[in-house]
């Protein structure tokens, strides 16, 4: 380990927060040592400080500075299958620009980090942005990203009584509920996961009856036997993810915001024409195997087009009415 490996590490363990530049002398190096490893550390844009006072500066890694950097994209994605016209576009811009694709396992921690700003776009569940927006006001939704995709497994027969986990606060649960009441079933338990590869992990020991989960875990376990709904098959074409901005970022960033979304429409359009590149990012950030990645692919319904009709239906599902629906999104085409 070196003085620039041990400072990366403790200032990970501080997150969001950072540390002290005086904080860092404690951790078994010269002060000069440690003013050598932060200068070669800022040019390789690993980390950033800001002077908080006389001669005292805070300092925290790339990823988790809770505030825009200049000419830094920093792109928050939830482990899945549905954002090939999104890592392809960060992809582009990699030359250009400090680009940086942070994968979460939670939608709730992902819509968060980009409500705190150490996300500057995010592409989580519609509802998980557009509450956000409500509570905090410092985020706005800018386009769809993906429809479908996800759906309900089960170990066994469909009935009263079985235990089946969600994501909370997301189209999962909203869905699984919705699905439920078609079915007819109320006596159903729901209970929350915050890692989808734990909770599919609890399904295959049995610890829970049936998952509510988006692809390619749907592909994965129909490949093992289970019993799959597809939730589009009841309910049409249903917004999952959205794009979303943190505004601190849009105002740092706007030229880089304006060309990121224009890639990204395009990379949408054209998709197909780059199936393997987009095959590739995912098997490579996402940690996929190749095979259940083209399995899965066709799952997500990808559009960045998202209408006021299908929003209100999405939250008027949830059991919500929200006024001046407008100030909630970046576009004024909404």
């Amino acid at each position: 380990m070196s003085a620039k490996d041990d400072i990366l590490s403790y200032l990970k363990s501080k997150g969001h927060d950072g540390a002290l530049q005086s904080e860092l002398y404690g951790i078994g190096y010269s002060r000069s040592t440690i003013a050598e490893a932060l200068e070669s550390l800022e040019k390789e844009n690993l980390i950033v400080k800001k002077n908080v006072g006389k001669k005292a500066y805070r300092i925290w890694i790339v990823d988790e500075a809770p505030f825009p950097l200049e000419n830094t994209l920093r792109l928050g994605l939830l482990r899945a299958v549905e954002y090939p016209h999104a890592l392809l576009t960060a992809h582009d811009l990699k030359e250009k620009y400090n680009v940086r694709v942070l994968v979460y396992n939670s939608a709730l921690e992902l819509t968060n980090a980009l409500s705190i700003g150490k996300v500057d776009l995010a592409c989580s569940p519609l509802i998980t942005q557009i509450l956000y927006a409500l509570l905090m006001k410092n985020i706005k939704v800018v386009s769809g990203c993906g429809f479908a995709g996800s759906g309900l497994v089960m170990m066994g027969k469909l009935r009263e009584g079985v235990t089946i986990a969600s994501s909370e606060l997301s189209t999962m649960e909203t869905m699984l509920k919705l699905f439920l009441e078609r079915m007819g079933l109320g006596k159903v338990k729901v209970t929350y996961f915050k890692n989808p590869e734990n909770a599919v992990e609890s399904l295959l020991r049995g610890e829970i009856d049936g998952l509510s989960i988006w692809e390619p875990y749907l592909s994965l376990l129909k490949m093992k036997g289970f019993n799959i709904y597809h939730y589009s098959d009841y309910f049409g074409k249903y917004p999952c993810c959205a794009l979303g901005v943190n505004l601190g970022f849009l105002d740092t960033n706007e030229a880089l915001f304006h060309e990121f979304f224009e890639k990204f429409k395009d990379n949408t359009e054209n998709l197909e024409k780059r199936k393997e590149e987009a095959v590739e990012l995912i098997v490579r950030i996402m940690g996929f195997k190749e095979e259940l990645v083209r399995e899965s692919f066709g799952g997500f319904i990808y559009d960045y087009r998202l209408t006021k009709g299908q929003v209100e239906e999405m939250l008027d599902r949830f059991g919500l009415k929200v006024f001046n629906l407008e100030k909630l999104f970046s576009s004024q085409d909404f």
